[in-house]
């Protein structure tokens, strides 16, 4: 209740969870994140540092700063894609540097307890005596991601948390130093702060003995009205409605709850199993999918690219290009995990049903014909001499169909052999081998890009990542 004994008056769609009372006023008011603005003249964002505020992490951040303040150890747990790091990152950056410090240690189911007290002992200084503590005089904050990640051992104990209990319960742990071995270590003006995820379906469960020190709560995936507005507020700032043409101002307006739409269909029918235990569709996927489109230079939705610029294919209108690459990165996202032409089919399914929902039957034919992204159509710059002046810049652009992009391909691996005739290749770039290569490529340039190939020996796992390093150089 407020002030005035009343319970807030909540909209539609709300709870009593969405609002607080003001300590100004007394008055309940609704929680609201920071506008987010997109970065002005930035053409591409970095993703895996991006932070984008949402009412949840608002509320996460305001119990953490309280709790922070009174130097009690904080743990949150959530599943995966519930920002829990993004939002202890969020937290990290209101900390004034010249007054507190921060220390991450990563997790992992072979951090034994030696790694783990070793990483904490490099950052603090002796201050007197037995008592250490973090250098300058400062305080440190030490965030222990993906806690409940190491080994269970035989006994089932978790000796790497034990450590843990140690220094978070008693403040220290003992010298490793063989002539002071057994002696208490007092480590000062040090909090602590954590995330793990939920116990269950194969993931630990921390020692109670360490729960009881620790304030937990609980991160829920953002609201799809929170997901729309993060990728909302991106796609807006980077296509302003006053700087592209109408049609594609309307294509980007039903972009993201279009890919919301079809991930949510995703991730509630294409479960996994113990044969496709990888079929798990989070918020990660979601924002790959905005990746992959926010790699696409505003002018290339305007032009259509390089194949538009030389008249190699005709310019459909930047909404058309646009959706063409929206489709094809949820092809890479989602498409791309199943592991067989039925699953492949099913996706199919669901992204023409999404495509007639959301845009229409008139934007939808003209997507229809297969299209690939790649970014080494450009070709590099010589002088009059033959001397290379600079090499092509890497644009991600429609690169048309398998027929289209082969000829590059094939120029890439002549000089490949050329240039590495000891490691020479000789490839049959069939459709298949072809498609592998432009997935492999497209991760190499994403920034943190990563992949995991999946195949019997023989099938070119690693005569395609060569070749694709090398067109990636």
């Amino acid at each position: 209740l407020d002030k005035s004994g009343n319970m807030p008056k909540c909209g539609a769609n709300e709870t009593i969870y969405e609002y607080f009372v003001n300590p100004e006023n007394g008055e309940w008011t609704l929680w609201k994140p920071p506008v987010w603005v997109y970065p002005a003249g930035q053409e591409k964002l970095d993703f895996s540092n991006l932070l984008v505020p949402t009412m949840d992490s608002t509320r996460a951040l305001y119990i953490c700063t309280h709790l922070h303040k009174q130097k009690k150890a904080i743990c949150m747990v959530g599943g995966e894609g519930t920002a829990k790091t993004s939002t202890a990152l969020m937290f990290f950056r209101q900390l004034d540097p010249n007054e507190m410090l921060v220390k991450r240690v990563n997790f992992s189911s072979a951090t034994s307890p030696f790694m783990c007290q070793s990483s904490i002992e490099v950052e603090l200084e002796k201050r007197g005596g037995r008592n250490f503590g973090p250098p300058g005089g400062k305080a440190m904050t030490i965030f222990m991601d993906d806690l409940s990640m190491p080994e269970v051992n035989t006994w089932g104990d978790q000796p790497t948390l034990e450590m843990v209990r140690l220094i978070v319960e008693y403040g220290g742990f003992c010298f490793l130093d063989k002539d002071k071995r057994g002696d208490f270590k007092i480590c000062e003006d040090l909090q602590y702060m954590a995330a793990m995820q939920h116990p269950g379906g194969g993931k630990n469960d921390i020692p109670n003995r360490l729960k009881r020190n620790f304030f937990i709560f609980n991160m829920v995936l953002p609201s799809i009205t929170s997901i729309n507005d993060i990728y909302g507020q991106m796609l807006a700032g980077r296509f302003p409605a006053k700087g592209v043409p109408a049609e594609t101002a309307a294509v980007v307006n039903n972009l993201t709850s279009a890919t919301i739409m079809l991930w949510r269909t995703m991730k509630d029918r294409m479960l996994p199993t113990p044969a496709k235990f990888h079929y798990i569709f989070n918020l990660r996927e979601l924002s790959r999918v905005f990746q992959g489109i926010m790699l696409t230079p505003t002018e290339t939705v305007k032009t259509g690219g390089f194949r538009c610029e030389t008249k190699k294919s005709a310019f459909e209108g930047g909404g058309v290009t646009l959706l063409r690459i929206w489709k094809h990165e949820c092809a890479r996202v989602f498409s791309d995990k199943l592991t067989n032409l039925k699953d492949k089919a099913v996706y199919n399914s669901y992204m023409e049903a999404q495509l007639l929902e959301s845009f229409g039957e008139t934007l939808s034919a003209k997507t229809q014909d297969p299209m690939y992204m790649v970014n080494f159509l450009r070709p590099d710059v010589y002088d009059e001499e033959g001397v290379m002046v600079s090499e092509a810049p890497k644009m991600y652009e429609p690169g048309g169909s398998l027929e289209d992009i082969r000829p590059a391909v094939v120029e890439f691996l002549n000089k490949h052999n050329t240039e590495f005739p000891g490691k020479k290749m000789e490839l049959v770039l069939f459709n298949d081998a072809l498609e592998h290569l432009l997935r492999i490529n497209r991760l190499m340039e994403m920034p943190r890009g990563s992949g995991l190939l999946v195949g019997v020996g023989g099938s070119g796992k690693q005569s395609l990542t060569r070749l694709s390093s090398y067109i990636s150089r």
